[in-house]
């Protein structure tokens, strides 16, 4: 039996003009399968998120955000367990901290979700025993990931107060703003094309200028090293050597500076060692443990 289905004249529709008035779409516009496909994942992303089924699809930049498919995006778990009517919920991810990097390594089965929503709600599903209620509910940053982009000066030795306050005022259009989704900058650098990571030829003026400002003074234990200047570093916070604005500066003593995240290296050498050791010294004479 032959089925014949008479379709209506889209032209002259006036409820799909009216949906594509809505898409903000010219009523005169049509497009391809393809083009409403790419259109469709696009709305997604920014709104309920994609499901990424391959963890490695998500790459870090050497600034510690997170990309998928050549732009920046924020990472959560949508599956959240309810135990006797008790829920913890997830915290949402901006960089590649040590928790997330944690929890990709353990490799349990995770419902990661990526999203370029710029409000702060995330689409959940609440899971207890064999029911699954899907929800629109408000998640917090993970402190981790404000640890290693220094977001708001943000120090995991800071007292509890202060760092919940960083939490609760961080915005994820705030984010998005400093750390734009595109990864074409106005200069027209991307990626793959931007200038290489190293340190610019005045770097040296630049960090005795701004350690000069700072009185030789460490900015985070406060140890005063004016008289032992080559223990106080000139910290890029993100990590991007050729950035230098005053912003992504941060002086440090050789101790606060070994302790940020990847410097680990500072520590491989017995010249470290023993600068190690003289700041604590001079720390103790300050009365700064």
């Amino acid at each position: 039996m032959m089925i014949t289905i008479k379709l209506p004249n889209f032209f002259k529709s006036s409820s799909f003009i009216a949906l594509k008035s809505r898409m903000g779409i010219d009523k005169n516009t049509y497009g391809s399968f393809i083009n409403s496909q790419s259109w469709g994942t696009q709305f997604q992303i920014e709104t309920i998120g994609i499901e990424v089924e391959n963890v490695s699809d998500i790459i870090p930049l050497n600034d510690h955000t997170l990309t998928y498919n050549g732009e920046r995006v924020i990472v959560y778990i949508r599956d959240v367990n309810e135990y006797n009517n008790e829920v913890r919920l997830p915290k949402f991810h901006v960089a590649n901290c040590k928790t997330l990097q944690q929890m990709i390594k353990d490799g349990r089965k995770r419902r990661y979700v990526v999203s370029k929503n710029t409000e702060n709600s995330f689409h959940l599903n609440f899971i207890s025993g064999n029911s699954v209620r899907k929800e629109d509910h408000a998640l917090s940053v993970c402190k981790n990931c404000l640890e290693i982009l220094r977001w708001d000066g943000y120090f995991q030795g800071w007292n509890s107060e202060k760092k919940d306050k960083c939490v609760s005022y961080f915005q994820i259009k705030n984010f998005f703003s400093k750390y734009p989704i595109s990864l074409i900058d106005k200069k027209g650098f991307s990626n793959n094309n931007s200038s290489i990571n190293t340190y610019s030829d005045d770097w040296n003026t630049i960090s005795q200028s701004y350690k000069n400002s700072k009185k030789w003074v460490c900015e985070q234990c406060g140890v005063n090293l004016i008289h032992s200047k080559t223990l106080l570093h000139t910290h890029h916070i993100n990590s991007q050597k050729n950035e230098n604005n005053i912003s992504n500066l941060r002086a440090l003593c050789i101790c606060c500076h070994a302790n940020q995240p990847m410097h680990n290296h500072m520590l491989d050498t017995a010249d470290a060692h023993s600068s190690l050791q003289e700041v604590l010294k001079i720390r103790r004479k300050q009365g700064i443990l």
